[in-house]
């Protein structure tokens, strides 16, 4: 059974263990579920409580005990499907509020940890053949996860997607381990500057559609923010080719640096 289904009905994963046993024995005291379930008496009867405010179990009292009984699956999931029907019907009015001011107002995500920035790179991949502009910093002070993902998982998959990209880079960055170690080879046409004279701390990714990533995948600040909209976009695209167009094209990748990453 696939039980991490049963979430969808609001349930904990706890909560889900406790009711797939209270089916299997149909009804139970507090005591023998505890015992069954490894749990303390306190602990489970807590639990049982709130699952009954939201209805997934219900009691009665025999010999002055409480004997706890599983909603039945059917009337659970009929109360789940009847609640998705009257969002469903919601769905043409909230349509008409986003289409009159979704234009008006950026959408703007936050992410944070290593799983938020990972997600950040996942929206990095949504377009195939397309080009990402890029302002980059590089530092030694990456968090390990990421950096496997990078090389070994993000980059690689990059590439296959055919999605090239141009990058402002200060420090040195890796290559997709499956790919040659060339620009052509990683579908990359990068620029260095000095990182002492024009310090870039935080990454910029500029890529369709109308999307701008502002993040830091340094370990001890794994956070970052995702804006949708146009004219944000549109100008950030505009700052990165005036920085383009003014970078010095003589200063080489810098071989001082050992450990680095790149910009998801």
């Amino acid at each position: 059974m696939e039980i991490v289904r049963l979430k969808k009905l609001g349930m904990t994963q706890k909560e889900i263990g406790f009711y797939l046993k209270l089916l299997e024995y149909g009804e139970s005291g507090v005591n023998n579920l505890s015992r069954s379930l490894g749990e303390n008496r306190t602990s489970t009867y807590s639990l049982l409580k709130t699952m009954q405010k939201r209805g997934f179990v219900s009691f009665y009292v025999k010999n002055n005990l409480k004997i706890f009984v599983p909603t039945d699956p059917a009337i659970l999931i009929s109360q789940f499907v009847d609640g998705a029907n009257s969002l469903k019907k919601l769905l043409p009015e909230l349509l008409a509020v986003h289409n009159k001011y979704g234009k008006i107002k950026p959408k703007i995500t936050f992410y944070e940890g290593v799983d938020g920035i990972k997600q950040i790179g996942e929206l990095l991949l949504e377009v195939p053949g397309s080009t990402r502009l890029s302002f980059m910093g590089i530092d030694k002070n990456i968090h390990p996860e990421i950096e496997r993902y990078y090389e070994e998982d993000f980059i690689n998959r990059r590439i296959e997607a055919g999605i090239t990209y141009r990058g402002i880079v200060t420090g040195k960055l890796p290559m997709g381990n499956k790919y040659k170690a060339t620009e052509k080879g990683q579908l990359r046409v990068l620029k260095y500057i000095d990182s002492k004279k024009f310090p870039i701390r935080i990454h910029i990714d500029i890529f369709p559609k109308n999307k701008v990533a502002l993040y830091s995948y340094h370990k001890d600040d794994l956070m970052g923010v995702v804006i949708e909209h146009e004219n944000f976009y549109n100008t950030m695209k505009t700052v990165f080719e005036l920085a383009w167009a003014g970078v010095d094209t003589g200063l080489s990748s810098p071989k001082h640096v050992s450990c680095y990453l790149e910009s998801a």
